[in-house]
């Protein structure tokens, strides 16, 4: 552990156990999906119907390419937890004596490598998309990341600061490159005039989508993971 990890945490871990309703707050929000993602995605689906689609908006290619960007940045983060050194989380971390917040497991996530936070690169990556759609809403989504996400998970011992600052980097990065890069493409508008042309194809995927992000991808992991397992044992 950095000086830097270990002086931010030392201080936030001060205020741990002060207040039972404060400590379990914040462990409801770092736990609920609905407080993270379904904030979020329903902000999507918001800024979908609301902003005017016109020749040269290209909005819903923006939200589009984000989502692409968030796929790739979830993707990326998972293999650099799998490849890099493992790290414990700072709630596990016996040499920091990290006093743990109540409401909160002494287990959880344990066996689960702290870098780079994959909560950080995915809601990073999607408020940063939303800039393209609509300034004020986008910079909204990313103060909301930030105290409602980010931050939570540090004063619980999830994650060290590191972990987020990389992870925001990370999907911040990403999402600018899609955005800039495949957003104004051919074959991006082509998908997105299927949201016209092919409803009735095209809502259900997005919804289902637009779940998982919501879902954190958990939903798609787990089946990822069991099917592989699935598979070995059908060749075992």
């Amino acid at each position: 552990m950095n000086i830097f990890d270990g002086v931010i945490i030392s201080y936030v871990n001060q205020f741990s156990r002060h207040s039972r309703i404060f400590d379990r707050a914040l462990a409801l929000i770092a736990d609920n999906h609905l407080l993270k993602g379904g904030i979020l995605v329903t902000v999507v689906w918001w800024l979908w119907f609301r902003e005017e689609e016109t020749k040269d908006s290209h909005k819903r290619e923006y939200i589009i390419a984000t989502f692409i960007g968030c796929t790739a940045g979830m993707a990326l983060a998972r293999l650099l937890a799998l490849t890099l050194p493992f790290r414990l989380r700072p709630l596990h971390e016996a040499g920091l004596n990290f006093l743990l917040p109540y409401g909160t497991s002494p287990t959880i996530l344990d066996g689960w490598s702290s870098f780079p936070s994959d909560h950080a690169v995915l809601f990073f990556a999607l408020s940063t998309g939303l800039l393209f759609v609509s300034r004020t809403t986008g910079v909204i989504a990313l103060a909301y990341t930030t105290i409602f996400i980010a931050l939570p998970r540090i004063y619980l011992g999830l994650h060290y600061p590191t972990d987020i600052l990389a992870g925001a980097a990370i999907g911040v990065l990403i999402s600018l490159l899609c955005n800039v890069l495949l957003a104004k493409t051919a074959r991006l508008h082509a998908i997105a005039s299927w949201s016209y042309t092919k409803p009735q194809f095209f809502y259900p995927l997005f919804f289902l989508f637009t779940y998982q992000i919501a879902d954190l991808f958990s939903s798609s992991r787990a089946l990822l993971g069991d099917g592989f397992s699935l598979i070995g044992a059908l060749f075992s």
